[in-house]
Order: C-alpha cells, then structure tokens, then sequence
C-alpha cells in the first residue's frame, strides 16, 4: 500500500510539473502601429492583454482558456507562413505593419504581416484572443 501511494505522489507531482511546463511554453507578442493606429497582442504564461487603440483589456487564463489557446496554435503550420508587408503599400499608407512574434515548443517565429490581410490562421487566432478577453 505504501508503495502505492508514493508511486500516486510522484505521477501526480511530474503531471503538475509538465502541465505547468506547458503552460509557460507558449508566448506571442504582435504589434501593428501608425501614426493613429495602435494594436497589441501580448501573451505569457497565464496572462492575455489587448490593446487596441489605448483600450487595453488584460485577464489570467483559466486552464481551459490556455489549453484551447495552445491546441489553436499547435494546428499553424508556422513554416508555410510568410511575411507578406509591401514596402511600395508601406510608402502610400495603404498597408500596416504587424509585428508578429511566438515562442512556441522550443521554436520563436517572427514575421512583418500586412494588419489587414493577415494570413486565415493568424487571423483565427487574433479572433480567439479578443473573444477570449470579452
């Protein structure tokens, strides 16, 4: 019976060490920003804040919240992502420069994204975050 119960304490106490693992494994940052424009994203462990144009939202994720957040992440194949930011768009106004960067599984991704024609994927999951903090 002993035997049992330390082997029950061990499996739980590596199960909270990788859950939390997982948790601060995942960290994204965006910024898109002109002269009256500003739009921010930033996620680290446990905390999600929005600012869009100086309305800034900040919560603490649930584990549910996080857990959805990360399995939404996991499907982007962030290697078919490009940056797509034209520099003749930049020089007219016609485009916003987004900033986009994740930290993910041991992986950092960085790319210059057009704020308004982002990819479906980032896209998605901009549209997750802001539901998210409603």
């Amino acid at each position: 019976m002993k035997t049992f119960i330390y082997l029950f304490i061990v499996l739980t106490t590596l199960y909270s060490s990788c859950n939390n693992q997982n948790s601060k494994n995942l960290e994204i940052n965006y910024k898109a920003q002109t002269r009256g424009f500003n739009y921010e994203i930033h996620l680290k462990n446990d905390t999600l804040e929005i600012n869009n144009d100086n309305i800034i939202k900040k919560i603490k994720l649930h584990k549910t919240q996080h857990s959805q957040i990360t399995n939404l992440v996991n499907l982007i194949d962030f290697k078919e992502i490009k940056n797509n930011i034209s520099t003749d768009e930049l020089a007219v106004d016609r485009a916003i420069k987004g900033k986009f960067k994740l930290k993910f599984n041991n992986q950092v991704y960085e790319y210059e994204l057009d704020h308004h024609n982002l990819p479906k994927s980032i896209q998605q999951l901009f549209t997750t975050l802001e539901q998210t903090i409603k």
